[in-house]
């Protein structure tokens, strides 16, 4: 794995023609009212667009999910950004891996908070209210999920694309 210690990422440890998805949850150090985090969402569309990018943010509660599509030379600094966020506490890296194609072709950020998801998997919601970022595999696995289904929808848990 390309891990030197908790969120320190060897990115030299990948070839750099091949493009990888870089997933992890935080914690907000602060509260993060409506216009946070819209200028959080905003910067990190421009510089994703600049830096071909692409992914999903996931915001509520408290707790951020996010997962970043490119090369490794594109991605590393903007995880060293993340890192260095005061934003940011309790950075857990969920999964670093090759990606064959991107998830999130379209988008250079594409944002979802708990309400829209927990429609299609109530019990996200549960484990969101508690306050506790109990849940980080079903946290990815619902932000992979609202990739490329029509009209950004996640999947429901059997696998269909949600009405």
């Amino acid at each position: 794995m390309a891990f030197l210690e908790d969120s320190q990422i060897d990115f030299s440890s990948f070839n750099p023609e091949q493009l990888i998805e870089l997933s992890y949850i935080s914690k907000a150090s602060q509260d993060v009212g409506i216009l946070g985090l819209m200028n959080l969402l905003e910067g990190a569309v421009h510089r994703n667009k600049n830096s071909a990018v692409t992914g999903v943010l996931f915001y509520d509660n408290g707790i951020y999910g996010q997962i970043l599509e490119g090369y490794p030379a594109t991605i590393a600094p903007i995880w060293a950004s993340i890192c260095a966020d005061p934003r940011h506490k309790d950075i857990e890296i969920l999964d670093i891996d090759k990606l064959n194609k991107r998830r999130f072709t379209n988008c250079s950020m594409k944002f979802y908070g708990s309400d829209e998801i927990s429609k299609y998997v109530p019990e996200l919601r549960m484990g969101l209210r508690d306050g506790a970022a109990a849940l980080p595999r079903e946290i990815l696995t619902l932000m992979r999920s609202v990739a490329d289904q029509p009209g950004g929808k996640p999947l429901q848990q059997g696998g269909q694309a949600s009405a």
